[in-house]
């Protein structure tokens, strides 16, 4: 980790442009839409940075303003330092890799889509205290954090790697082991084999803010805009890419609409907010052509 004085050097101040988590116009759909092809605009033209995302969706859920908890409070924060390290990792003189697909746009993609899976379900079912929603910002965030562009070998393998390169921040910040705890079993269940199981947990259950609602908000964001049609088959070949290149059989499949049928027919939504966002019509639509 970098100091606290080269961390300030290299946040970002850009501004992020009114149509990123613009609600105007009242269209949660819309408002995603907009979202997303801004992030990719950005991604080709001039990445804005995860830090002034994070702070994006900060304000866009009002976090700063009610309800705040000592703990959530202390979760942004490490939100914003992780946010702050990816970004120096990835432009210093040594950057890592960066796989095709599971890189910072995925990040950004998944922490938009989240960010207004808490503001409908917020709508619906509001939280006592900003604690979760500020603990989902920032799994959405760091669920794939130092991903090797590899797929497990056994059950979590990445994705508790993820949490290990994630530990030692909620460490520094002080993070009730409680949300220790509950953070790292969120990301734990972010493998895509576990998430039938994770939605059948919930299947006939009302949403309410716990941990197995949390998990299945996060296996619905880190997938929802490989669903789109406008988005989904240009990242499907980016995975296919990203597993190619490090020597994967299975990436000469993924890119095919055969391999898209089949990732489409296994994909699971079960929230409100994905049918109001219009995951499932998307899903849909396809599956019927």
């Amino acid at each position: 980790m970098q100091n606290d004085s080269d961390l300030k050097q290299v946040s970002s101040n850009i501004k992020v442009q009114p149509l990123y988590l613009d609600r105007r116009l009242g269209d949660w759909r819309l408002c995603l839409d907009d979202s997303l092809r801004f992030l990719f605009n950005a991604w080709q033209t001039g990445w804005v940075g995860l830090p002034a995302l994070i702070e994006s969706c900060i304000n866009f859920l009002k976090l700063n303003e009610q309800g705040q908890t000592q703990t959530s409070v202390k979760l942004l924060a490490v939100a914003q330092q992780v946010a702050v390290q990816i970004e120096a990792d990835c432009n210093s003189n040594f950057k890592k890799y960066e796989p095709q697909y599971h890189n910072r746009l995925h990040f950004a993609c998944v922490l938009t889509t989240l960010t207004l899976q808490i503001a409908i379900e917020s709508e619906r079912c509001q939280p006592e205290d900003s604690t979760w929603p500020a603990a989902l910002i920032l799994i959405a965030l760091t669920h794939d954090l130092n991903h090797t562009g590899r797929v497990n070998q056994f059950s979590s393998e990445i994705e508790q790697l993820s949490f290990n390169a994630l530990h030692p921040y909620l460490q520094e910040h002080d993070i009730p082991i409680k949300w220790v705890e509950r953070i790292q079993h969120v990301i734990l269940l972010s493998d895509f084999l576990l998430v039938k199981e994770n939605h059948n947990r919930i299947a006939g259950v009302q949403f309410s803010w716990n941990i197995d609602w949390a998990v299945v908000l996060l296996n619905e964001s880190d997938i929802m805009i490989s669903v789109s049609e406008e988005f989904g088959p240009g990242l499907g070949l980016a995975l296919a890419k990203e597993w190619k290149k490090n020597a994967l059989s299975i990436g000469d499949f993924i890119g095919t609409q055969e391999g898209r049928k089949g990732f489409l027919k296994n994909t699971i939504f079960s929230s409100d907010s994905a049918i109001v966002l219009g995951a499932v019509e998307a899903q849909k639509r396809q599956l019927n052509l």
